[in-house]
């Protein structure tokens, strides 16, 4: 980053402190490379969902069978210390046809065209074929205005520190901290993002260090407008980041995952219900630019 901008001492210093602050454990999410396809019960991003053929499969409000957006076998997870599940499958799945990929801006939980569905087996007799069968519409398949998800990926898992970015609620009291046990002033909490000047690469260097992007569980989130649970109260409740999916451009300049206008997508989940493995109320959100 510090190729990028050339910031301050005291902006490095401050940023630095802030990730001493916050940091807390995450993992993180990498696409593998376009030359590996997933198999059925991968983790992965679109492509064909595992599906346990005796259980219904989830349909929108139309009543039109949905497509998978993300699958996380938790298997892969198994090795990390968080209180994510140590088996089974988490899936994502949102309407085909809709150009807001599913989301209600007036009631973001309500699951009518978008679902996640937790597997709390995995079940290895259940084949390709057979879940070919019930002719799902894959999103790296569907319309371009339709889906997020242009090719379908591998995904991989690291363990690793987040650290609070620049747009979630409490940030401005942190950064106010940081100021004062870095360089010893008070400064104004409300005009705290004035406080690194406009003619130097301050403030560009915090918001990319603490931007809060990518793709990622646990953790804290980014957005690319604001947080949704800051604006409705009743929204706080929501206080896990369960899953975030970024947009995604691969090295050969193809888009793989494109929200809107280069946004990012956040599944929000209660800390209390993640450890029941209750996952049927879920915010969930996205925005771009």
């Amino acid at each position: 980053m510090e190729d990028d901008y050339n910031p301050s001492e005291k902006a490095v210093k401050i940023v630095e402190k802030i990730k001493e602050m916050t940091g807390i454990p995450a993992i993180f999410i990498d696409r593998k490379p376009n030359t590996v396809q997933p198999s059925l019960t991968d983790s992965k991003f679109g492509g064909l969902p595992y599906w346990d053929m005796e259980k219904e499969y989830p349909t929108d409000s139309k009543g039109e069978k949905m497509m998978l957006l993300a699958q996380i076998n938790f298997s892969d997870l198994c090795a990390f210390d968080t209180e994510l599940p140590k088996e089974g499958m988490l899936q994502f799945f949102i309407t085909v046809d809709d150009d807001v990929f599913g989301m209600d801006f007036d009631n973001p939980v309500s699951q009518k065209d978008f679902r996640v569905v937790f597997h709390d087996t995995v079940r290895q007799d259940v084949t390709e074929e057979q879940v070919q069968t019930l002719n799902i519409v894959r999103a790296e398949e569907a319309d371009d205005y339709s889906t997020p998800i242009f090719h379908q990926a591998a995904l991989s898992f690291r363990a690793g520190i987040d650290f609070m970015s620049s747009d979630v609620e409490d940030f401005p009291t942190v950064f106010v901290q940081a100021v004062k046990a870095v360089t010893g002033e008070e400064i104004d909490e409300e005009n705290w993002y004035k406080y690194f000047g406009e003619d130097t690469d301050d403030g560009c260097y915090l918001s990319e260090e603490l931007s809060g992007l990518g793709h990622k569980m646990l953790g804290y989130p980014g957005f690319i407008q604001f947080d949704p649970r800051e604006e409705h109260k009743e929204l706080k409740c929501y206080d896990t980041l369960l899953l975030q999916i970024d947009s995604d451009m691969g090295e050969d300049r193809e888009d793989y995952v494109l929200w809107g206008d280069c946004g990012v997508a956040n599944l929000f989940i209660n800390k209390e219900a993640l450890r029941k493995r209750d996952f049927s109320n879920i915010l969930y959100n996205w925005d771009c630019s």
